[in-house]
Order: structure tokens, then sequence, then C-alpha cells
């Protein structure tokens, strides 16, 4: 009586878990695969790369670039544009870089490169603007020099300057530009400007110092 018990609970357990297991299975098919997230680290199958936005900075004297050659730490320098519009590389010596955007020096070291390497790989990214420099001085929070990279007003120079301090003339305010003719002063009034006069915010042209009294 005992035994026959035994095995009836043996065959009850074995069919109760191969329901429950048939019954996980059916829900599991059921559900839907879960969407891979972007930089989950998810293989997705695909990879999306943005296009990049070629640069229409022109390099100059004293711009500071890096150069990424594939798989070639020697050739992979960061080096300054010298006072002649050049700069020196190992295997293809000077190379001209003043006047040119970063992506016209990509396929101008490309196409030297090739010369001794195979389909080389070149990078060039802009590590610091020297060649188009503007200056402001006197009472804002943060004198100096700040790259043109962009058109700039004197407002926004200013601007990037921190502001003005308390002290400052806001009506006092002087551009020094240097010409054929000489230094030029263009005076500048702050109060006009903010009340919408633009006629003196100028756009500032490399090599422009602003000063602040």
């Amino acid at each position: 009586m005992r035994s026959n018990f035994s095995i009836y609970f043996i065959v009850s357990a074995t069919l109760f878990l191969s329901t429950a297991a048939a019954e996980a299975q059916n829900v599991a098919a059921s559900e839907p695969a879960p969407t891979p997230i972007a930089g989950s680290g998810v293989d997705t199958g695909t990879i999306e790369v943005p296009a990049a936005r070629s640069s229409q900075f022109l390099l100059g004297a004293a711009d500071v670039v890096h150069i990424n050659v594939w798989k070639d730490a020697e050739l992979s320098q960061t080096v300054t544009v010298g006072p002649d519009g050049f700069v020196s590389l190992p295997l293809i010596g000077d190379v001209k870089v003043a006047g040119m955007t970063a992506d016209q020096l990509v396929k101008a070291l490309a196409s030297r490169l090739t010369t001794y390497i195979v389909n080389p790989r070149v990078t060039v990214s802009v590590v610091e603007i020297k060649s188009r420099q503007v200056y402001i001085l006197g009472q804002v929070s943060k004198p100096g020099g700040f790259p043109l990279i962009a058109p700039t007003h004197v407002l926004q120079l200013i601007a990037e300057a921190g502001g003005l301090t308390n002290y400052a003339n806001r009506k006092g305010i002087v551009v020094l530009r240097q010409g054929p003719d000489g230094e030029k002063k263009i005076h500048f009034n702050y109060n006009n400007v903010v009340r919408g006069d633009e006629t003196q915010n100028i756009s500032l042209q490399p090599g422009d110092t602003v000063v602040v009294p």
C-alpha cells in the first residue's frame, strides 16, 4: 500500500513539473524580444556614425594641430604651424598648411603619404587657434585674447570676457584696429548698443583690441 502511494506521488509530481515548464515556455514565447538600447552594449547589427561637419576655419601661423595617422604612432604628432605657414613631418618633410581647412589638410597629407603607406587614414584636429585672435583689455571680468573662429561683434566679445565691471566707462569703449594707414580708433557706446543702436557694434577682425576704460 505504501509502495503504491509513493509511485502515485512521484508520477503526480512529474506531471505537475512538466505542465509548469510547458506553461513557462509558452509565456516566454508570447513575450516580445527586448528592444536593444543604443549605448547599452547590445549588438544591434548596425552602427550609426554621425556625419562630420567639415571645418571652414583656415589654418594660419602659430595654430596648433594634431595629425593622426592610423596605426602609425611615429607619424601621429601635435605640431605648431610656423611663421612661414609650414609644418614639418616625418617621411614627407615640410608641408604648407596656412590657408587650408582641416579637411583640405587631411586630403593633402593622405595624398603625399600614399608614397610610403598603402591607403593611409589621416585625421586632423585643431588643438589651439592663435593665428586669429582678438583682444579685450581693461574693465572686464576676464581680459585677454580670444580666438576669432566665427564672426564676432564687440558686444559678443564683451560677453565672452565675462561682461563689464562696475567701474567700466560704458560710453568710452574703443576698438583699436591696425590698417595700412596705421592704427584706427573706433568708438563703441555700450549703452547705445544695448538699447538697439547696432551701428557701433562692428564685426571684429583678427588683431583687433577692445579697450574698456
